[in-house]
């Protein structure tokens, strides 16, 4: 097994430094380094001055497959690192300090489904980690109790029909899906007052799709159990309908399956978790019961005798970081290209006079009335219930999926909509990215949600992946210097996938001529490379850039090496005004030499300071996390900058 790298930093004197003279001035008031947090020789020694820890995953798999690194952050992913794997391997990770305690892996051998893992990042310290993908077929899932003895854990087919949709089994997902959907739709709160999801909407159905080409003549989608928290005791099936566009003529209702008062579908849970890492499959379903930590032999509903498979919500409460995987009871759905569609959620009571009015009033001909009363997706076609209000769904996308939840209660009850919640997924178990319809984009439910989130409503995309990159920020003038680490500045993205990465020029505060090295060779002298004379700033005079970033020679990015070691290969050489080279150094020599920190590596788009503020200055808690690298309420120094002191870069 390959050794990580021990910390290279030790204790660094910063007398010398803070009292120094500069190339530039500024420094006045920071000579006993208390304005800076760094008491005299009191820096960490694990200090390396960049805001990560390196993670080694000792990965075993079934066959062969791709394996992401990424972020859960739900709103936004970033992928930290990408590798391919035959039947075992490792992989390195530079995981940024400030992203939470764990991110996930996914696994994707390009035939079945994608799976799912969450590595928590337990303790400070360098880590090893052992990852186990099993295939599906290799799990063993149990309920959590040693026995069921309730007549409903089987599917009573002949009272509910067997499911139109196609069962295809499980789908698996990350265990922070439970956590987005509790922040999105939270517990007992009207959904209006989220701000996160739309609770109005259509969707429109353009045909499988893949890479703009249309492959068939219907939008297969995967629709996945995920979540859910409810005290309802009553049959629901969950439905989809179709329709043409601008019309309710020839709409098709379409029953999936029964959610709520079976456990089972046959023979399936609804929703199965893993925890800690270990194969065994454990049951959750949608409905109320005690909670994991007590459970007893008596439920929370006597009515409910014998039946103890757990509530995703109280699961996902008791076990938190423990849970490492989940997966869902998938349904395959087929809408005709070109039609709209919107989901349901039924009783088994007749259709009441107030509904039956609402869908004829939408153009529904009385021979394709349903039979049952129902809560619609589509908000027109439910009676006011709670505070006069109609919509009784919410849909949400999320970077690692798109989910919708149903509210069981016909009038709406507290509108949270997250009473039975549903994964959706393309064909192939990725994210589904819906195109919705005119009447979702103008409902006045949704406007205040658009607001906040367009992206929810502009046209499907194929996405670009988003990569974790790296702020590299120099100083030019050894101990004589500023430290407003804005000299050079670089953003280095890697693509681990394809062995490259980029390099971007972003600002430049040197006076003098500095080139800039990786490996010995020339990326370019940062001057020429802004076309400017040598003596002039560039991005680090004001708060916004002025120039746009310059794209350098892309760099060899081996496998599994880490953001940690390659910077060490940056290297600057600093000219003399009458050409000869004044000093030269790279990050490897700066930590050989245990000087003061002359290079920062910085996760994302860092803002630098600006000219001659320095460091500690623009970024207050810097010196806090200087003296306490592995403590956790300084990892965000680098996000919470001193107003009007850093340079934002200039966008596309």
């Amino acid at each position: 097994m390959q050794k990580l790298n021990p910390a290279l930093w030790v204790i660094v004197v910063f007398a010398l430094a803070f009292s120094a003279c500069s190339e530039d001035t500024g420094l006045a008031g920071t000579e006993n380094g208390e304005n800076s947090g760094w008491p005299l020789n009191s820096v960490d020694p694990k200090q390396t001055w960049m805001t990560s820890e390196t993670v080694q995953l000792d990965i075993s798999i079934d066959d062969e497959a791709d394996i992401t690194a990424q972020t859960i952050m739900n709103e936004k992913v970033t992928v930290l690192g990408q590798t391919h794997l035959k039947g075992s391997g490792v992989m390195f990770l530079d995981i940024p300090q400030g992203i939470g305690s764990s991110f996930g892996l996914v696994y994707d051998d390009g035939v079945n489904a994608k799976q799912y893992r969450q590595i928590n990042l337990v303790g400070n310290n360098a880590k090893v980690i052992d990852v186990n993908f099993q295939s599906a077929s290799n799990t063993k899932s149990v309920a959590p109790a040693a026995q069921r003895a309730s007549t409903r854990a089987a599917t009573a087919s002949s009272l509910y029909g067997k499911s139109i949709s196609e069962d295809c089994g499980y789908l698996n997902f990350g265990p922070w899906g439970w956590g987005d959907v509790k922040k999105a739709l939270v517990e007992s709160q009207n959904s209006k007052n989220n701000m996160s999801t739309l609770i109005d909407y259509e969707i429109k159905s353009k045909g499988l799709m893949e890479g703009g080409e249309l492959l068939a003549k219907d939008d297969s989608i995967l629709l996945s159990f995920l979540y859910g928290y409810t005290g309802q005791t009553n049959a629901r099936t969950l439905g989809y309908y179709y329709h043409s566009v601008g019309s309710y003529s020839d709409i098709v209702f379409k029953d999936i399956a029964e959610v709520l008062k079976l456990d089972y579908y046959n023979g399936k849970a609804k929703v199965q978790y893993q925890l800690d890492d270990q194969p065994t499959w454990y049951d959750a379903n949608f409905d109320y019961r005690d909670d994991p930590a007590n459970p007893s032999t008596t439920p929370a509903n006597p009515a409910r005798k014998g039946d103890d498979a757990y509530n995703t919500l109280n699961v996902h409460n008791f076990y938190k970081d423990r849970i490492t995987a989940i997966r869902g009871l998938t349904f395959k759905l087929s809408i005709p290209e070109g039609m709209e569609y919107g989901f349901y959620l039924r009783t088994n009571d007749a259709l009441s006079d107030d509904q039956k009015n609402l869908l004829k009033n939408l153009g529904v001909p009385e021979s394709k009335l349903p039979k049952n009363v129902a809560n619609y997706s589509c908000a027109n076609m439910n009676p006011p219930g709670k505070n006069n209000m109609t919509f009784r769904s919410a849909i949400a996308i999320y970077d690692n999926f798109t989910f919708m939840g149903m509210d069981d209660d016909l009038g709406g009850g507290d509108l949270d909509c997250n009473d039975v919640t549903f994964a959706l997924s393309n064909i192939k178990g990725g994210k589904y990215i819906p195109e919705f319809t005119e009447g979702t984009k103008n409902s006045n439910l949704n406007k205040d949600v658009i607001e906040k989130h367009p992206e929810y409503i502009k046209p499907p995309i194929l996405e670009e992946t988003n990569l974790q990159s790296w702020t590299l920020a120099f100083e030019n003038a050894g101990l004589d210097n500023d430290y407003d680490f804005n000299d050079v500045v670089l953003k280095v993205t890697p693509d681990t996938k394809n062995g490259k990465a980029e390099v971007k020029l972003l600002a430049t505060g040197a006076q003098r001529k500095t080139e800039v090295y990786f490996n010995r060779i020339l990326l370019g002298e940062v001057h020429e490379l802004f076309g400017v004379s040598t003596d002039t700033f560039v991005n680090t005079t004001s708060n916004t850039a002025t120039k746009k970033a310059v794209t350098l020679t892309p760099i060899e990015w081996p496998k599994n090496t880490t953001m940690e070691e390659q910077r060490m290969n940056f290297s600057l050489k600093v000219y003399n005004d009458d050409g000869t080279v004044d000093r030269e150094f790279s990050m490897k020599d700066l930590l050989n030499d245990k000087k003061s920190p002359q290079a920062l590596c910085v996760a994302g788009n860092w803002k630098w300071p600006k000219e001659r503020i320095a460091v500690h200055v623009a970024y207050p808690l810097i010196g806090k996390w200087g003296v306490n690298f592995n403590k956790q309420e300084y990892y965000n120094w680098y996000s919470q900058p001193k107003a009007d002191t850093v340079v934002t870069l200039l966008e596309k």
